[in-house]
This record gives C-alpha cells, sequence and structure tokens, in this order.
C-alpha cells in the first residue's frame, strides 16, 4: 500500500509541480526547489526532529492566492498540521 501512495504522490507532483519543496533525508531537512525563509526551515527542522522524520518530501502550491501543503507518504500524518501553523505563523508575520 505505502508503495501505491508514493506512486500516486510522485505522480501528482508531475503533473502539478510545487512552488517549492522540502526535502527530510537522514536527519537533514534541505529546501529542494524555490526559496524559503530560513526561519521556516528551522521550524521545518525542529518538527521533522519531534517526528523522528528521516525521509519524506513537503510540497508548496498556490492555489486562489492560497498556500497549500502537498506531503509525501513518509511524513506522518500527525506532522501536517504542526507543519501547516508553523508555515500560517511565519506567513501572518511577514504581513
Amino acid at each position: 500500500m505505502h508503495l501505491l501512495k508514493s506512486m500516486f504522490y510522485w505522480l501528482r507532483r508531475v503533473a502539478d509541480p510545487p512552488a517549492f519543496a522540502v526535502t527530510f533525508r537522514g536527519g537533514e531537512v534541505r529546501c529542494t526547489r524555490g526559496e524559503l525563509r530560513a526561519g521556516w526551515l528551522d521550524d521545518c527542522r525542529d518538527i521533522a526532529a519531534q517526528f523522528g522524520l528521516t525521509a519524506g518530501h513537503l510540497d508548496g502550491l498556490v492555489r486562489d492566492g492560497r498556500l497549500l501543503l502537498r506531503f509525501s507518504p513518509d511524513v506522518p500524518a500527525a506532522a501536517h498540521q504542526r507543519f501547516r501553523n508553523a508555515l500560517g505563523v511565519r506567513h501572518q508575520a511577514r504581513r
């Protein structure tokens, strides 16, 4: 089942490329597409460490002027809202 979810994620990623992407690999967190503020990337590192996330991807999509996040199957569902909250706090602080 995990393999099917991964394949579906990658197909969606190819069909609908993200505005920005974050990759989690071996405890390292990197922006692999687009540009992100260092503060939000630090938040991503903290959340990844808290959830023991060592592999996965997080994509940022822009839809109707809103920023949405898409997660690879490797990112635990329990962490999704934490990433959204961190992004929301950083986004609000910019205004």
